[in-house]
């Protein structure tokens, strides 16, 4: 996959997220849907299309749709020792590093005075939210990992995490302002991935981290 098709393939999706926060998340909202199902509507939309990218992709390389094909094309394996003490090792850091540029950027935001869009949406539909929640792992991680890093990897060699981890930030240009701090820990995951040829560390990595901020914030809700 040369870089002009990474590009395609990652911004595509990006670009459809702008246009779904920011035009069709508020559209929905004057239809009448409160602002929190409108957000994780439109961002599960997001997620089925990257299901069905998938699916159409792995049709088009001639690959049949049953389970052993899937897993042996998109790189879905055990962990054996050594995939372990990677994620376990790279899990730890993701958490670490993911904590520190949060804390960074909530700094360099007070200091400019900005205020991220999507900081006051409420968080009450538990249930929808972990519909949203898995539907983004595993969407994100069979396509950007599964089926694009293995053909970067043909194209880039021994770089291809680099650029996966670059274009996988960029992906999420609908929230702009966390981009940059992206860039600084979103190499992990494709890097853990491209040393174990093996898709499973970076979904565990990705559940973990991610449950990880949802747990935080729907803490209160469940200690009521």
């Amino acid at each position: 996959m040369r870089l002009w098709q990474s590009l395609l393939f990652f911004m595509i999706p990006g670009l459809y997220g702008l246009f779904a926060q920011y035009v069709l998340s508020p559209f929905i909202v004057r239809l009448g849907m409160s602002e929190e199902n409108a957000y994780n509507t439109v961002h599960l939309t997001i997620f089925i299309g990257l299901f069905l990218a998938t699916i159409v992709a792995l049709r088009v390389e001639g690959w049949s749709l049953r389970w052993a094909s899937i897993k042996e094309r998109l790189r879905i394996k055990g962990m054996d020792s050594t995939a372990w003490k990677l994620t376990l090792l790279f899990l730890v850091l993701y958490l670490v590093l993911g904590f520190l540029l949060n804390n960074l950027a909530q700094f360099v935001y007070e200091q400019i005075g900005f205020w991220p869009p999507d900081a006051d949406i409420p968080l009450t539909n538990i249930p929808f939210l972990l519909i949203v929640f898995i539907a983004n792992i595993f969407s994100e991680e069979l396509w950007w990992r599964g089926y694009i890093l293995p053909r970067q990897e043909l194209e880039h060699g021994k770089s291809a995490w680099i650029v996966n981890g670059v274009l996988w930030s960029l992906f999420h240009i609908s929230k702009w302002w966390a981009v940059p701090f992206m860039l600084l820990k979103q190499w992990m995951l494709p890097f853990v991935v491209q040393r174990t040829k093996n898709t499973t560390p970076a979904i565990v990595i990705h559940f973990v981290s991610n449950g990880a901020s949802i747990l935080l914030s729907i803490l209160p809700l469940l200690t009521v």
